[in-house]
């Protein structure tokens, strides 16, 4: 007879009195595990993955678990993405809240107990019973019967004969205060935000209409069918919560105790809402001065961690991260640039590697930034001989490719026709009076365009002027229009990295780094900063911290170290007039780590009204 695992699965009784016993068998030797129905031992509970894991027989009397989702599990008191268990020592395995037990089974197989963990410890009988002399239920419901009976009505009725109505309303002791407005429109649903009764906010809640992904939809819906008037401001998660709530160290001092009293009692200080705080302010009563302030637009910000909490002896808590501690801004560690190291396979493998280490970036571009930033070299001529009508007229500086976006902070990427066509022609051929370009872009299509052309090989400078042919110093003789285009004089090879291997054309992709630092944010708008058409007197220039004028290779990762950024940050005003703050919040935010925390902040409230198309 076959392994297979027979699934004990026992559920307590919210009323007390005997478990309830489920058992099944799982025919085959393999059985997943995770939070889907789809599983053959499904456990709720948002701590575990849809699809989690797989358990399978590894040998006689072995079982092998290994998670399927990246999500570890536990299994003999550590934390572990596979084990390999002898159910003959009745070993243990944790998925959340859930424990499964092993024991030997018929014909080699094994018997998997699941039990879920209570953390709810009930009163003792002799306490807290309806029985008991003082503390019963039934006297301590009569004595909060009548406190409230008391306090709520009595009370309140009698001042208000003494006081006057207007000043004293009892109902406010109810209210947890209003909402913002960006919140008002649920004024009358609490449901949707407290979903279980005395429980704090969970972030699954704030989630249903604030979680950022690649297609918003179900969340504008979400806040749309809810009677939202504003579109919801989505946010990102800093990191995943079972790492962000590891990482996390509890305060100091009383904090410490505080912290704990509040999770054991279902309040964690790692919400959303324990920073965004709602119901700050009471409801404003009818005649009340007209001179109050209103109800802010959006739930107050509360910072209950400072950066450097989380990112100061991190591998004490989260020991697998590839974070590097950041207690103080003068113990940040060196940048360490997002560069691509191979180009092989299908796709490009990316790496970050410190920058103090001069790497070097597989682009596959042959770019000398030193030979075209030259005043006085042969491209400074080429640039001044083309004059204005040209585009140029002058020997190239920064801005003469690299462009600002529209908003100001980044650089539009590189395009070849309007960057480098000025003085790289393309044209290789004339066709009744027409010059015909080479296709650029893809490779293939570069080839079939030169499919049966030939070229006549002449000297002469490899940089042509728009609207002339490039000729050829390929010379063997009637060589094809396609070796002579691929070869050293030709067209491709001046700016790309070619190879053959024996008549076929080999030419490495070109891979840019969109952002060298993806997790921090630099804008270039800033007048300090510099760059092109910004650069402020006592300011930057772009040669102050990018050193292209000396860069002989495109490999090169022409971005500043810190020591650069500390010319000013961290400075103070009187030894350098462009000083300026060294804080987290200037490159990072908690949000969008890899982006400056924006400034005044998030957009007025208003702005985010949805329009009349989208409004429904």
């Amino acid at each position: 007879m076959a392994q297979t695992f027979r699934l004990k699965l026992i559920t307590e009784r919210a009323a007390g009195g005997d478990p309830i016993v489920r058992e099944r068998d799982v025919a085959g030797p393999e059985a997943t595990i995770g939070r889907a129905a789809t599983n053959d031992l499904v456990l709720a509970d948002l701590a575990v993955d849809p699809s989690h894991a797989k358990m399978r027989f590894s040998g006689p009397g072995r079982v092998t678990i290994e998670s399927v989702s990246g999500l570890p599990f536990m299994a003999d008191g550590k934390s572990t993405s596979r084990v390999d268990l002898d159910v003959s020592r009745h070993p243990v395995a944790g998925f959340g809240e859930y424990r499964l037990a092993f024991e030997p089974g018929e014909e080699g197989g094994a018997v998997v107990t699941v039990t879920r963990e209570s953390h709810d410890h009930p009163p003792s009988a002799s306490v807290f019973s309806l029985q008991a002399p003082v503390f019963g239920r039934r006297n301590m419901a009569w004595i909060l019967g009548a406190g409230i009976f008391l306090l709520c009505l009595l009370v309140p009725l009698t001042l208000s004969g003494i006081i006057g109505p207007a000043k004293i309303r009892p109902d406010q002791q109810w209210s947890s205060g209003a909402l913002t407005k960006a919140h008002s429109f649920l004024e009358s649903d609490c449901k949707s935000c407290h979903v279980k009764n005395f429980q704090a906010v969970r972030d699954d809640a704030c989630l249903t209409c604030h979680k950022s992904s690649a297609d918003p939809t179900p969340q504008f819906e979400r806040a749309r069918s809810l009677g939202s008037p504003f579109q919801p401001q989505l946010a990102p998660e800093h990191a995943a919560h079972d790492k962000l709530e590891k990482a996390t160290p509890l305060p100091a001092g009383l904090g410490a105790v505080s912290a704990v009293f509040q999770r054991a009692l279902g309040h964690p200080t790692d919400r959303c809402a324990s920073c965004h705080i709602e119901h700050t302010k009471s409801p404003t009563p009818e005649g009340a001065d007209a001179k109050a302030p209103p109800l802010s637009d959006k739930p107050k910000l509360v910072v209950v961690q400072d950066c450097q909490s989380c990112h100061s002896q991190l591998k004490m808590r989260l020991t697998k991260t590839e974070l590097i501690d950041t207690p103080d801004w003068n113990k940040h560690p060196g940048f360490r640039p997002l560069v691509m190291t191979s180009a092989a396979g299908a796709k490009p493998t990316f790496q970050r590697v410190a920058l103090n280490t001069a790497p070097q970036e597989r682009n596959g571009l042959t770019f000398p930034h030193r030979l075209h930033l030259d005043p006085l070299g042969g491209v400074a001529r080429q640039a001044i001989e083309l004059g204005k009508a040209g585009g140029y007229g002058a020997p190239l500086e920064c801005a003469s490719c690299h462009r600002r976006d529209a908003s100001g902070k980044d650089f539009v990427p590189i395009e070849m026709e309007k960057d480098c066509g000025g003085c790289h022609s393309l044209a290789y051929t004339r066709e009744g009076g027409q010059l015909k370009n080479l296709p650029h872009g893809e490779l293939q299509k570069v080839v079939d365009t030169l499919a049966g052309r030939s070229l006549t090989a002449s000297p002469g400078s490899d940089r042509q002027r728009p609207g002339t042919i490039r000729p050829s110093v390929f010379s063997a003789g009637g060589a094809s229009a396609y070796r002579a285009t691929f070869s050293r004089g030709g067209a491709c090879y001046d700016c790309h990295t070619v190879n053959w291997a024996g008549d076929t054309v080999q030419m490495a992709p070109v891979k840019l780094a969109m952002k060298y630092l993806p997790r921090g944010g630099f804008d270039h708008s800033v007048p300090e900063h510099g760059g092109p058409g910004t650069s402020k007197a006592g300011g930057f220039e772009c040669a102050d911290c990018h050193k292209a004028k000396t860069s002989d290779r495109a490999s090169d990762v022409l971005i500043p170290d810190l020591k650069t950024c500390a010319t000013c940050h961290g400075q103070p005003a009187t030894k350098i007039a462009a000083a300026d703050d060294a804080d987290c919040t200037t490159c990072h935010s908690f949000h969008k780590p890899g982006q400056a925390t924006p400034k005044p902040g998030h957009p007025p409230l208003e702005t985010l009204r949805w329009t009349k198309v989208a409004a429904r």
